[in-house]
């Protein structure tokens, strides 16, 4: 089984993928949902960053930083870079912003490691719907660090949905920025893997769940 393989089965074992109906924040109907706010524990937030860093060491991802914009950032970056460390014997930085900056004591926007001219930081997020919130990120590290690369945008899940223009939110990202934006998984990875397949006796992806993706998708993938 590949990693791919075992991160899907991983996400409907604790429901951070569910399939039913779903309002998202767009006010779109999805008949599916995904969030890391399930990996609430050591093991499964453990287990999340060593798919993270599967990902960094398959796709061989150049970077010295990880970069976890808060809130949820934060938790990813830290344990990718623990996976990245113990699993694969790589030592890499981690930081992440502040969203208040404090008037006492260590006053910096950023906690962690602090990236030297010319080296490269991985960003790295949960999902991306429009960019915003990693330009923001990105913005935030140059006017702080000054001009530092960004090799990659990494995330746990691309919906391969247009944005409410209608674009891929992941291309103009691309082009705007000129970064690759990499994905443990692709919503098409999961329907190809999921669909009719028995997890502890449980099928989560039926024709009729299969149908419904496949609808939603025609009207808002890419």
């Amino acid at each position: 089984m590949s990693y791919k393989e075992e991160f899907i089965d991983f996400l409907v074992k604790k429901e951070a993928l569910k399939f039913g109906g779903f309002k998202l924040k767009s006010g779109r109907l999805s008949p599916y949902f995904f969030t890391t706010g399930n990996f609430n524990t050591g093991e499964s937030i453990y287990r999340l960053g060593y798919f993270y860093a599967s990902e960094i060491v398959e796709e061989k991802i150049d970077f010295d930083v990880i970069f976890g914009p808060a809130y949820k950032g934060i938790p990813l970056a830290v344990t990718c870079a623990i996976s990245l460390a113990k699993d694969f014997q790589t030592d890499k930085g981690y930081m992440f912003d502040r969203k208040e900056i404090k008037d006492y004591g260590d006053k910096s926007a950023f906690v962690g490691y602090e990236p030297k001219e010319g080296e490269k930081i991985l960003l790295i997020d949960d999902v991306m719907t429009t960019g915003k919130t990693k330009e923001d990120a990105l913005e935030k590290v140059k006017g702080n660090f000054g001009e530092r690369e960004c090799s990659c945008l990494l995330i746990a899940f691309n919906r391969q949905e247009k944005d409410e223009q209608g674009a891929n939110a992941l291309e103009e990202f691309e082009k705007k920025y000129g970064i690759p934006v990499k994905a443990i998984v692709t919503v098409r990875e999961v329907i190809d893997y999921l669909h009719n397949k028995e997890i502890d006796s449980k099928v989560y992806l039926d024709d009729e769940t299969k149908e419904k993706l496949e609808n939603y998708l025609k009207e808002y993938g890419v």
